[in-house]
């Protein structure tokens, strides 16, 4: 068995998702069109091999149940939150991750699974990103500091294990879009910016204790085990938006326990018990939200050939 290849390599500097529900679409016809995806991929792959094009595709639960008789234990759907901020969710049937090192190969992807099914499907979203500089989010501040580097670590993070049977190799997804209020944020000088997110500016380097607020971002979706270690997930996310404004980060994130994604959540929008809420929500707004089951390639290929 072996991951779907978006996962466990460190981000391309373009990403396509498109989150869909499949209306009118049968089974069968999804089927057939992420083979035409994959071949096209594959093509792709040959014709462009330094493009280090990579895919994912992943199931939302009530598409799951239909496609396989079995679920990996800890699946669900995300739940809303009404806290300090509220949390939406747009349950879906599919998301599809597609990277590359060029735009237009993530397009061409895109446009070989959308080929003849246009108006069978809703598409919820279809969000193309890019990376921003050295890796930042459009705050200005790098993202995704604290994610697992070296291979064996991510695999870790992201991967269920073996005891999960035939389950093994897959990988839970949690994707949710933010837009940003970029003219509010940019109104906060460089230190008060600091203090919201609890890392400096510059050089990404976590605050000192003694100065870190207990509603900086960091502080929020910081979850430890019961042994005081810090639980990672893996994060593919990236700035999306136009000149204009419609600005924002799709954020997409790998693990094998959704339960850590569940307790990032309610510390964030304030749900936990202690009263507090993440003040970045003051600042970027979720506009949507999802859990899914992206099976290993093998699994993935038994379901598509069933």
């Amino acid at each position: 068995m072996s991951a779907q290849s978006v996962i466990l390599p460190l981000p391309s500097d373009h990403a396509r998702f498109i989150v869909l529900r499949l209306k009118d679409l049968t089974i069968s016809e999804l089927k057939e069109q992420l083979e035409d995806l994959f071949n096209t991929r594959d093509r792709l792959i040959t014709q462009h091999p330094n493009a280090q094009i990579k895919t994912a595709v992943a199931f939302g639960p009530e598409l799951w149940a239909q496609l396989y008789s079995q679920s990996p234990a800890g699946f669900k759907q995300l739940d809303p939150i009404q806290g300090s901020f509220n949390m939406p969710v747009a349950p879906a049937d599919v998301l599809i991750h597609i990277a590359a090192q060029r735009t237009d190969i993530c397009f061409a992807l895109s446009q070989a699974f959308f080929d003849g099914i246009q108006d069978k499907v809703e598409v919820l979203d279809e969000r193309v990103c890019f990376r921003n500089f050295d890796g930042r989010d459009l705050t200005g501040f790098i993202d995704g500091t604290e994610n697992p580097q070296f291979p064996d670590d991510r695999a870790e993070t992201a991967l269920l294990s073996e005891d999960a049977g035939i389950f093994a190799e897959g990988s839970f997804v949690f994707a949710q879009r933010y837009a940003h209020n970029l003219d509010k944020w940019k109104k906060l000088k460089v230190d008060a910016q600091e203090h919201v997110i609890g890392r400096t500016k510059l050089e990404s380097i976590e605050l000192d204790e003694d100065e870190q607020p207990e509603n900086s971002h960091v502080s929020r979706t910081v979850v430890e085990d019961d042994e005081g270690e810090e639980l990672a997930i893996l994060r593919h996310s990236l700035p999306y938006g136009d000149g204009r404004g419609d600005q924002g980060l799709f954020f997409i994130a790998y693990t094998n326990d959704l339960s850590i994604i569940d307790s990032m959540l309610i510390r964030m929008f304030g749900t936990s018990g202690d009263g507090i809420h993440d003040r970045l929500l003051h600042f970027v707004t979720p506009m949507d939200g999802a859990y899914y089951f992206a099976p290993s390639e093998d699994l993935l290929e038994e379901v598509l050939e069933g």
